[in-house]
């Protein structure tokens, strides 16, 4: 088989010793750092920033800034799966914030060893994802992403949620 290295998105799944199917997907970008997602058996969402250890999902969306539960929850839907990540993604340190402690777990699993703090935590998750010459989907990339994912029809099929025309009034 051939090793994927075209950027886009790629979903796989499998199987464990329990017979239970894991789901994941890679974020290849052009340039710039791999982004893993997966499930386990105990239904549990993960990611791996560029193959380190794996941190909850909601970890990564904390550090993103969005960081109350509820806000998790309308966000990615009341699941089993985000509950069960939400409480994984425990909150040890309460004198920092929810965002604050992300940032830093997520600093020491890329750069372990170093001392964190949430300033030299923001400013390394904006390098490394949202500056573009270091990260970059590129063209063919963004395509890939916008195929699969069907953003296109999406977008252009979209109704509104309520009428902004009474029927009868006009």
């Amino acid at each position: 088989s051939q090793l994927v290295r075209s950027p886009g998105v790629y979903f796989n799944d499998k199987v464990d010793k329990n017979g239970k199917v894991g789901y994941g997907s890679t974020v290849i970008p052009n340039r710039g750092a791999w982004l893993e997602l997966e499930t386990d058996s105990k239904d549990i969402a993960y990611t791996r920033i560029d193959r380190t250890r794996k941190i909850p999902f909601t970890t990564l969306v904390r550090a993103l800034g969005f960081s109350g539960d509820d806000e998790i929850l309308d966000i990615f839907g009341d699941s089993d799966l985000v509950r069960n990540t939400i409480e994984k993604d425990i909150h040890k340190n309460p004198m920092d914030s929810r965002t604050d402690e992300a940032l830093k777990e997520i600093y020491e699993r890329l750069r372990p060893g170093e001392p964190k703090t949430a300033e030299s935590s923001r400013s390394l998750l904006v390098a490394r994802f949202f500056d573009p010459h270091r990260y970059d989907l590129a063209a063919v990339g963004r395509y890939k992403i916008n195929k699969k994912l069907n953003i296109k029809n999406r977008l252009l099929n979209q109704t509104l949620a309520e009428h902004l025309v009474d029927a009868e009034t006009g």
